[in-house]
């Protein structure tokens, strides 16, 4: 998984504003077509949860989402909001699914 600089920062500013002392953490949970990547600040991991550092920035990742970040991408999009890349694609249960 890989954390860009633009996002490094985004997410640093946001948790001195809203969560001083959180860090990011990063688990699967269940959306509409399936697992998706959710995140969330928290002011310490879960049990299963793996601790990484890119570039001084700490956050979490829940070990069922390790394999789904594999080839991810966390970023900021032109508006600047935090946007994930990379993920495998959702399998499609019917018409209803969402994209």
């Amino acid at each position: 998984m890989e954390i860009k600089d633009a996002a490094i920062e985004k997410l640093k500013n946001l948790i001195e504003k809203v969560k001083k002392g959180a860090c990011l953490r990063v688990f699967m949970a269940d959306g509409c077509c399936g697992p998706s990547v959710a995140m969330d600040l928290v002011e310490k991991p879960d049990k299963d949860d793996q601790e990484m550092v890119k570039k001084d920035f700490k956050f979490y990742v829940h070990k069922d989402a390790l394999l789904h970040l594999a080839n991810a991408t966390i970023d900021c999009d032109k508006e600047g909001e935090i946007i994930v890349t990379g993920l495998p694609h959702a399998h499609q249960h019917d018409g209803d699914c969402c994209h």
